[in-house]
């Protein structure tokens, strides 16, 4: 019998960055399981695929990504199908656990869960309504938002175990199950003898990885950084809105490398000589909540990090510079002091490193993982 599916409404691919790839690769080192996963975007991934015994599985319907995007109703007969199809596979399966990813995937597995008396584990690293729907655009998406958070926090409150991203992220239940846990996106050590030394070099290099959309600080970083003296932008990610790529072509320090796989992104990251991570609070209520890989992978390599979320990690552990994502003359200072004085530099990525070797790694998520999935299996059986 399967120990663990892991059920999520995206492929279950190979990406060493995301949270719930690295949860898949911890569990499979210690259970047997499946990852039952929905190939929405027509990747081409294949439907089934071998991974030293353990299956993945993909429903191999392309359809519709969000709400916002494409509309809620074009949304939900996709959606239905992917459940039924799910439900069908854990029929099939009999996992012990499901380990169920947000809430598109959750309810498959709590009909499972009560038909078959088994474990679930709700894990959230987006809050739905937060991440997806514009909660003050009109009344309807007012009333959506309302309704969607309800659901989402009574699935929590019925679940095993809830796991979510951050601590702030818990506070934003009013409701939940006895036993929670914080499971953060902490990246793995890529730490070498390659990749571990910072050159010497005469340009300051600041590095922002991500999609280039509204909302990232790219409306406002071309014009801060364009006349400032030995500073190079360097820009990687999936381009959602051509403007923004549009606005920094033609200007001779800002470089825009595409969109690079997980190795040549660490490469940049390594000789980097700071990290920006920006993001609106405006457009999504929860990534005031949201403590991304970008944090933990600046600590991992010992690069401070420019950011105006996850206050509490960077005030802690004194990895970084804190600033107003509204305040562009205090982004620029922020750039200026980092540029100007390599023994704060210097200071802010040993603090950041230490903190990462102590602290924030995955393997101290993977052995949270562990205690948690050790003590179900110890119920279930």
């Amino acid at each position: 019998m399967i120990d663990i599916a892991i059920i999520k409404s995206d492929p279950i691919l190979n990406t060493p960055t995301l949270r719930d790839q690295k949860t898949f690769r911890s569990l499979r080192k210690k259970y047997s399981i499946i990852g039952l996963g929905w190939n929405r975007r027509g990747q081409g991934t294949s439907m089934t695929i071998s991974n030293n015994g353990n299956n993945i599985k993909h429903f191999n319907i392309k359809g519709v990504s969000n709400f916002e995007s494409h509309g809620t109703l074009r949304y939900i007969p996709y959606m239905l199908a992917f459940w039924m199809w799910v439900f069908i596979k854990l029929c099939i399966y009999r996992p012990k656990i499901i380990h169920s990813c947000n809430l598109d995937s959750f309810f498959p597995s709590y009909i499972y869960k009560v038909l078959f008396r088994k474990r679930l584990v709700f894990d959230v690293f987006d809050r739905y309504a937060m991440a997806y729907i514009p909660k003050d655009r009109n009344i309807f998406f007012k009333v959506l938002y309302s309704f969607v958070n309800r659901v989402e926090e009574e699935f929590a409150r019925r679940s095993d175990v809830l796991i979510n991203i951050s601590d702030e992220m818990l506070t934003t239940y009013k409701h939940r199950p006895k036993n929670c846990i914080t499971i953060m996106n902490c990246s793995e050590d890529y730490v070498t003898d390659k990749l571990k030394v910072q050159q010497e070099q005469k340009v300051f290099k600041i590095l922002f990885t991500g999609h280039l959309r509204k909302g990232r600080g790219l409306e406002v970083l071309p014009d801060i950084v364009k006349n400032m003296k030995d500073t190079q932008l360097i820009i990687t990610g999936r381009v959602e809105e051509e403007g923004l790529l549009n606005s920094i072509q033609g200007l001779s320090n800002i470089i825009y490398k595409g969109f690079l796989d997980h190795q040549q992104v660490l490469d940049l990251e390594a000789s980097s000589d700071a990290m920006i991570a920006l993001y609106d609070l405006d457009l999504q209520a929860q990534n005031k909540y949201v403590m991304g890989n970008k944090l933990f992978e600046a600590m991992m390599f010992g690069v401070p990090i420019i950011t105006n979320v996850a206050k509490g990690i960077v005030s802690e552990t004194d990895c970084g510079l804190i600033v107003d994502y509204d305040d562009p003359e205090q982004i620029k200072k922020a750039i200026t002091m980092l540029r100007d004085d390599p023994e704060l530099r210097k200071r802010l990525g040993t603090d950041g490193r230490n903190a990462f070797l102590k602290k924030y790694n995955w393997n101290i998520m993977e052995q949270r993982l562990y205690t948690v999935y050790d003590s179900l299996l110890k119920l279930q059986n």
